[in-house]
């Protein structure tokens, strides 16, 4: 009835770290596009997915909730904080990634 002794599931807690880990990446991209200029001719996915390996690596290790997340969870995380970070625009990632956002 009123949920003493219910443990959180694995979802719910990665849940309800996701906005913020969402700030997290954003300010971690910003940081990596600034400090890591690209050559010419390298795409967006291959930024993001040059980005997201170090960013996932380092979640994991960092926040106990996404100890064991599933990588196309991290994957989302890292895609919505560069929509977040403004560096591109949400048609720019969905065109770059063969994927869709979720709002």
């Amino acid at each position: 009835m009123f949920g003493f002794g219910k443990r959180q599931s694995k979802a719910d807690a990665t849940i309800a770290v996701l906005d913020q880990t969402i700030g997290v990446a954003a300010d971690k991209w910003l940081y990596f596009c600034e400090k890591l200029p690209v050559r010419d001719g390298v795409d967006l996915v291959e930024r993001i997915t040059s980005f997201s390996v170090p960013f996932s690596e380092g979640a994991r290790r960092n926040i106990p909730a996404l100890k064991d997340a599933p990588d196309a969870v991290l994957f989302l995380i890292v895609a919505k904080g560069v929509e977040r970070s403004g560096t591109h625009t949400r048609s720019q990632i969905e065109q770059a990634l063969g994927i869709q956002l979720p709002n």
